[in-house]
């Protein structure tokens, strides 16, 4: 019986062959060279697409009579582009010369050849242009003089059906995220893939998706990363101690991303609350401060060799001649220990000229300079008084935002509220989606920035006496004539943001700009009363001009 069932079966092939594939055009006869050219976009119902394409290709040729001799075969490629399609900028190439051409190319359908209208039209111009004729097993297209406009319909249909399913997969994105907390992808550091059911799909086959949870063996080590961060640790010391990723510049992104702070952005969405917060808001700001003055200031100001270096104004000051910094260097000789700051520049002969500067008389003339005009009662005064209305500013400034956002929120509320509503009565269009997404970012965006001005609060500074100033004056003065160098260290770098300073025959010339006063460091002073001092400007910085 069995023997009886082949021939029959290949009758059946045959038959349907004929039925489900256009016969080849008068043009390519029997014996004719063709080449053909497959492809499929990628995807799990995909899988053996061009597979599936290049059987059908061999037996279409041997049922008309056709020489196959190559097969062009790009998989899990878009068509809406030739970009990243290697066999088929490859079959385009060897067109070129006239004795590598095939009399005809086979495709599969003109959706495979091309998803763009103007890809389609010149490359398949550009084939015909050297006499290459292109045939489609599926695409209806008489011959004759009303072919070329049927195709053109067939490009304009395809490329319109590659926009809807665009369309329709980032629809769908949009639901699987805000519907189901469903995101695509690898998770960053710190989260893992939780798998979801999702409702079955059309044919009833299983539907999983993922949704980002934390890593509970990774979420204890993600936090860490950020207090250090927030207390001024290096990604060099966090990527020591932690080791959360290969290469120090993930670490770039890492510290950016506010999904640890419980917000998901993906994709032009913004979602509230997606997970549970990995640190409070306090710790985040800070490490959003630290990014902020490390991609503003000085780039060396804050590294740890700077900050614990004996040189008292290393990370501070910088070349008069060319703007680089300047570091304290050490020199050993038999005549005896030499120290001096040099221009980074110079030293490596760069094209600065700037010799070296004794430490001993810098330091000093810095530090008379601060005993002599800043830390005089008179001028800690003004500047105690500036401190005070900036502060009020600031508050009152905090204030008015949180109600215009307030107000901002609300507004959003209601129109995201009657578009959802205009949606489910009247059905969806891609402008209405689009809007509705720029809404719920804008609200987002305005809930973000409510909870940072929340925790964020600019307390009144206590009024001083005179009596009080002059007290925090002596005792200024006095840890910089005689306290401690980290002490020393520690007002200097609350006062002054940069120091300029150039060698000249009659001494030295230097600029020095201090800081604005400024509610975000408090200096530890005696019990006799307190002072804050900014460490970035509030305004224009206060400059102070002196000839050394």
């Amino acid at each position: 019986m069995a023997a009886h069932s082949q021939p029959y079966l290949s009758t059946i092939a045959f038959a349907w062959s004929r039925l489900t594939h256009l016969p080849p055009p008068s043009t390519l006869p029997p014996g004719s060279v063709v080449d053909a050219y497959v492809r499929d976009s990628g995807g799990p119902r995909q899988q053996d697409s061009t597979d599936q394409q290049i059987s059908e290709l061999e037996t279409y040729c041997s049922h008309y009579g056709l020489n196959l001799r190559h097969v062009y075969k790009d998989v899990a490629k878009s068509g809406g582009s030739t970009i990243g399609r290697d066999d088929f900028n490859k079959m385009m190439d060897m067109t070129r010369k006239e004795e590598d051409r095939p009399a005809g190319l086979l495709l599969w359908s003109f959706a495979r050849f091309a998803r763009n209208l103007d890809d389609a039209v010149y490359y398949k111009a550009l084939l015909r242009k050297r006499d290459v004729i292109i045939h489609s097993m599926t695409d209806p297209v008489p011959e004759g003089q009303f072919g070329r406009i049927v195709e053109l319909f067939i490009d304009l249909s395809d490329e319109e059906k590659k926009r809807q399913t665009s369309t329709d997969a980032r629809r769908g994105l949009h639901d699987l995220v805000t519907v189901y907390g469903c995101v695509p992808g690898r998770p960053p550091r710190g989260f893992i893939c939780e798998p979801v059911i999702l409702p079955p799909r059309r044919d009833g086959s299983l539907h999983v998706a993922h949704r980002w949870v934390l890593d509970p063996a990774l979420s204890s080590r993600v936090r860490k990363a950020f207090e250090m961060r927030a207390n001024g640790y290096t990604l060099s010391q966090i990527h020591k101690e932690l080791h959360l990723f290969g290469a120090l510049n993930s670490y770039k992104t890492f510290f950016r991303n506010r999904l640890y702070i419980g917000i998901l952005e993906f994709g032009g969405l913004v979602v509230e609350k997606y997970c549970e917060p990995l640190m409070d808001m306090e710790t985040w700001n800070a490490v959003q401060r630290r990014i902020e003055e490390h991609a503003q200031g000085p780039r060396d100001r804050y590294h740890p060799r700077r900050a614990n270096s004996p040189y008292l104004l290393s990370g501070l000051v910088y070349c008069g001649e060319c703007g680089s910094s300047m570091t304290g260097t050490t020199v050993t000789r038999n005549r005896g220990r030499t120290e001096a700051y040099r221009c980074s520049r110079s030293k490596r002969r760069a094209g600065c000229t700037q010799g070296r500067i004794g430490r001993k008389k810098l330091e000093e003339a810095i530090l008379a300079t601060l005993q002599e005009y800043i830390l005089l009662p008179d001028s800690l005064a003004a500047i105690y008084e500036i401190q005070q209305n900036s502060i009020g500013r600031e508050e009152a400034h905090r204030l008015e935002r949180l109600a215009t956002l307030r107000d901002e929120r609300k507004k959003l509320s209601g129109q995201i509220a009657n578009l959802t509503r205009a949606i489910a009565e009247k059905g969806h269009s891609q402008a209405l989606l689009d809007r509705l997404t720029e809404l719920e970012t804008m609200r987002a965006q305005a809930a973000v920035e409510s909870g940072e001005l929340e925790t964020r609060r600019f307390e009144p500074v206590p009024s001083l006496s005179p009596g009080q100033i002059e007290s925090i004056s002596k005792n200024l003065q006095e840890i910089l004539s005689n306290g401690p160098l980290e002490k020393i260290r520690q007002i200097l770098r609350a006062l002054i943001y940069k120091i300029i300073i150039k060698k000249e025959e009659n001494g030295l010339v230097g600029t020095i700009t201090y800081f604005a006063p400024g509610p975000s460091f408090e200096l530890p002073l005696p019990e006799e009363g307190s002072m804050s001092m900014g460490w970035a400007p509030l305004g224009a910085p206060i400059c102070t001009v002196v000839r050394f």
